[in-house]
């Protein structure tokens, strides 16, 4: 199985820790199986790996289809979903089935030294040794 980063900001990821935002809303995403799993790297200022994401359907669908459909489980307002998706036609919902906090946050900076990490601005695959190294919680 091949694991991604996801970069999310604290706000966002607070909300899919408390169960209420359960779509992602992403203009690229990879092609990945349901059941495919993604670590939560938060941004500034937390800047650590805290949790495991299990990803269900990611929705491919355009834009305006995506908003009727996964605006409300998103946790945004249009206004900010139009201007996300600003000059796209296609956009991705990536829905979050479950979220497992990690039993201590990786901060960036043993995730640089110890498994040469770099954030991702958006997502990124997880190396071997990141998946191995941080593990599996639960």
């Amino acid at each position: 199985m091949k694991y991604i980063v996801i970069s999310i900001q604290p706000k966002w990821a607070g909300l899919i820790r408390s169960g209420s935002k359960t779509i992602e809303l992403r203009r690229r995403f990879p092609r990945l199986p349901r059941g495919s799993e993604a670590y939560l790297y938060e941004s500034s200022p937390v800047c650590s790996l805290t949790a495991l994401l299990r990803i269900g359907t990611v929705h491919e669908l355009p834009i305006a289809d995506l908003w009727k459909l996964h605006g409300n489980d998103s946790c945004v307002d249009e206004r900010r979903f139009a201007e996300y998706f600003a000059g796209r036609e296609i956009g991705y919902g990536v829905h979050i089935t479950k979220c497992i906090p990690l039993a201590k946050a990786v901060p960036l900076s043993t995730l640089r030294s110890e498994f040469s990490f770099t954030a991702p601005q958006s997502w990124a695959y997880a190396s071997p040794t990141l998946v191995i190294g941080v593990g599996r919680p639960g």
